[in-house]
């Protein structure tokens, strides 16, 4: 019998045990010889039509075994004439070499026949000293015995002795197939999770956009559209703050004539000559005190609005508008390095009231404002 233990579908560890009742007549001298053996090893097993054809899905396979063990023996010889002593136990290492071929005929049974050819490291299985061959110190035992193999528990699942190699092992590129599909599976979990983020942030980022945006509805015509207007309902012509609330705004005449205008924060308007974007030095100043305060306070927003006269068409002095406020962003992100989406360019057009060539009217204001 032997009992093994599969470690692959082709290679196991096996241990077995074998009792050898040896009888025989010997012719000259006469002699009956009777020698009772009990053989047991450990063995390395091989599935030989597995390790050759490792895809086959045939029923007969041929396995080998090589191991190595010991022996036990008692040796009786009639007559009694140069006999050993018959009850004395005599023992001796061997190696066993088999070679088998056996028909599964179901998942946990095969049936087959095995070859034994084992040595021996003792002359004396025959017990009679002048029957042993000069020079010769092993004995060998060669057997043929058939078999039953049952397959513990492959009922259940498959057996490894049942199974292909490839199924054993798969190749490297199936392994980094499903490795990369297992990756890409968490990848779409953390997609769906970026996408689900996505959606929540987007109503916020579409309301940020219409409270940043120049466009849509303007009932009250104050230069602040509806969606941000906290005061709906202001005068013509009235300066607002980037959220519509009324400021206070002084326009005097200076020393050379020209025109002065301050708000509540003592940052003086940019004004422009006649149908003109050039900056002069006034101008600069008055944009360099702007710089400052947004520098000084990284979270404020600036909305440049710009104006000109009464005279001229409406689309002339909309798009005048708007390059005077442009050029002013221009100057602010150029030369003092201010965030260009930390600045609203909104060109407001002609101011209906002076009709005439006035240049308070030819200006940009600033108005300040966090989100």
């Amino acid at each position: 019998g032997m009992l093994e233990y599969a470690l692959t579908p082709v290679w196991g560890l096996g241990l077995d045990y074998y009792y050898f009742p040896l009888r025989a007549n010997n012719q000259v001298p006469p002699a009956l010889i009777s020698t009772n053996l009990s053989t047991s090893s450990l063995n390395a097993t091989i599935n030989f039509t597995r390790w050759i054809f490792p895809q086959t899905k045939s029923k007969f396979y041929v396995n080998g075994v090589l191991g190595f063990g010991f022996a036990e023996y008692t040796i009786d010889v009639i007559p009694t004439a140069d006999m050993f002593p018959k009850d004395k136990k005599y023992y001796a290492i061997s190696v066993p070499v088999t070679f088998s071929l056996e028909y599964n005929f179901s998942k946990p049974l095969a049936a087959g026949a095995k070859v034994h050819y084992r040595s021996y490291s003792k002359d004396n299985l025959e017990g009679v000293r002048h029957l042993n061959w000069d020079g010769v110190t092993n004995d060998y035992i060669a057997a043929v015995s058939l078999f039953l193999r049952l397959k513990f528990d492959a009922i259940k699942k498959d057996h490894l002795r049942n199974i292909a190699w490839d199924v054993y092992e798969p190749d490297k590129g199936l392994l980094l197939a499903q490795k990369l599909e297992k990756k890409l599976g968490d990848l779409d979990d953390k997609v769906k999770d970026i996408d689900a983020k996505i959606d929540s942030l987007t109503p916020r980022v579409e309301k940020l956009e219409k409270i940043l945006s120049n466009d849509g509805p303007d009932t009250d015509g104050d230069g602040v559209p509806d969606v941000r207007d906290m005061d709906p309902n202001t005068p013509e012509n009235t300066p607002v703050d980037f959220w519509g609330k009324t400021i206070n705004y002084i326009v005097n005449t200076g020393p050379d004539g020209k025109a002065v205008g301050s708000l509540t924060d003592e940052i003086p308007s940019v004004y422009f000559d006649f149908d003109q974007i050039d900056l002069d030095n006034e101008a600069l100043a008055s944009i360099f005190k702007v710089a400052m305060k947004l520098k000084a306070d990284p979270s404020l927003y600036v909305e440049i609005r710009g104006y000109c006269d009464y005279i001229g068409n409406n689309p002339y002095n909309n798009l005048l508008a708007q390059r005077r406020t442009d050029r002013v962003k221009a100057e602010l992100v150029k030369v003092f390095v201010i965030p260009a989406d930390h600045i609203i360019s909104n060109g407001k057009g002609k101011i209906i009231e002076p009709r005439m060539k006035y240049r308070p009217n030819r200006r940009c204001d600033f108005f300040f404002g966090k989100i």
